[in-house]
């Protein structure tokens, strides 16, 4: 990810407009590919090494926004750690004790001062039982500059410029107070693909029918979420690269941009030829909604809960994907929602919107964090609500399956099971938070 010191853009008719790089730009390619070599050149080798490595390939060039950007994302993606015999915090406290005995340690031996430094070091080294080059080597091996590069980054010339562009964008959504996505008509599998990255972001989130088809998305920015705000600002961000798989979309986003803070637009789409490094391959799995699969499935319950789901029109107001499905052999389901991050206000709204328009057989899995407000607010909407704290309890997400479980209405498709189970007219109420 770029910082605020690396953005290379300007504001013209208050929008900003970043200078992505060409993809084809000859110049770049090579300066890309050199300096992706000169990282794989330095594996083993101190940072200070490779600082001074890439100093000299800047040399007095005009563009160091653009040097000091490839960089960024190449150090991004490599690996470092600290080697030294004996944590060096430990070594200096060795070494300025033994130096403090025999006060002053000079370079030089002469009369006055016969003990010299090196004396020091070697007393040291005995009294550790290690070499001196390793008390000399291990004194300062924590700072950022001796630490040794472990794994350099298989970044090749033309994916380091494209990632270079993506991260230009991804530096502006950092400031956003507000994204608002238009998505056109695609396949329902698209759709299933982008909500999941939605959710596995955790991006606050509404979603509405656009005029004339598809769908607008609006998101949240990290400015206007006070609590969480450079967590969430990089969760944003991160999504972008998502973004980038769907087919056809185009996206505006409301910036405070600058030290000053102006309101600016950026204005991202599809014609700006960023591409995505992700695989396009659906949505990725969490370890935390894998733990839940797994604990599910050691309850050895008649019920089974897999990690899928369509998208859900909730009367044309907003749309849910499921997090999980949850079937019994008899043809029962029932659909379970995870709730990632959510202001009060739009919480509420989105437990109205499900409690009116969503699916009977609908488990809301509720953060801890949101007990107090989230639970009146569930029951005021009739839904069935799991409270969790690190993860979900799969014996406790069994119980609230067991109640709500329908099966999908007479005429039902089945390629779309989670569009079913209409059939109840009321909802157990939430159960309670356990103390």
């Amino acid at each position: 990810m770029l910082t605020a010191d690396l953005i290379r853009a300007r504001v013209v008719k208050g929008e900003v407009r970043p200078r992505y790089v060409a993809p084809g730009d000859a110049d770049v390619l090579a300066l890309a590919g050199v300096m992706a070599e000169t990282f794989r050149a330095h594996l083993g080798k101190r940072r200070a090494d490779l600082d001074a490595a890439l100093a000299e390939l800047t040399g007095e060039g005009t563009d160091y926004l653009l040097h000091r950007g490839l960089a960024k994302l190449l150090f991004d993606r490599s690996t470092y750690e600290v080697r030294s015999p004996i944590e060096p915090q430990d070594l200096r406290r060795a070494v300025f004790e033994a130096s403090a005995r025999v006060h002053p340690a000079v370079r030089t031996a002469d009369a006055l001062h016969p003990v010299t430094r090196d004396d020091v070091l070697a007393s040291v080294a005995a009294q550790l039982g290690v070499e001196v080059a390793a008390v000399e080597q291990g004194l300062y091996a924590d700072l950022e500059d001796e630490q040794v590069m472990t794994g350099a980054p298989e970044l090749p010339g033309e994916a380091l410029v494209q990632r270079y562009n993506v991260a230009l964008a991804q530096a502006a959504l950092l400031r956003a107070t507000r994204l608002v996505v238009h998505l056109d008509e695609a396949d329902p599998a698209r759709y299933r693909q982008l909500f999941r990255w939605v959710k596995f972001y955790r991006l606050i989130h509404k979603a509405e029918r656009a005029e004339g088809g598809g769908w607008s998305l609006t998101l949240d920015g990290p400015v206007s979420v006070f609590q969480q705000s450079n967590k969430y600002g990089l969760q944003l961000a991160e999504f972008l690269p998502a973004l980038l798989l769907f087919p056809s979309w185009r996206a505006e986003a409301e910036l405070r941009w600058g030290p000053q803070k102006r309101d600016v637009l950026f204005r991202v789409s599809p014609q700006d030829g960023l591409v995505s490094h992700l695989p396009d391959k659906g949505a990725y799995i969490t370890k935390e909604e894998q733990w839940v699969l797994d604990r599910f499935a050691a309850l050895k319950s008649p019920w089974s809960l897999s990690r899928e789901g369509s998208l859900i029109d909730l009367d044309g107001r907003g749309v849910l994907i499921p997090d999980f499905v949850a079937r019994h052999p008899d043809g029962r389901e029932a659909l379970v929602e995870v709730l990632g991050f959510w202001r009060k206000d739009t919480l509420q709204a989105r437990i109205e919107l499900l409690g009116a328009a969503g699916p009977k057989n609908l488990v809301l899995a509720v953060p801890w964090k949101l007990r107090g407000g989230a639970e009146d607010e569930a029951v005021s909407a009739g839904a069935e609500a799991i409270y969790f704290k690190e993860v979900i309890v799969a014996k406790e997400l069994l119980e609230r399956v067991e109640r709500v479980g329908a099966k999908p209405a007479a005429g039902a498709a089945a390629a779309a099971p989670t569009t079913a189970a209409k059939a109840n007219p009321k909802r157990p109420r939430a159960a309670k938070p356990k103390a």
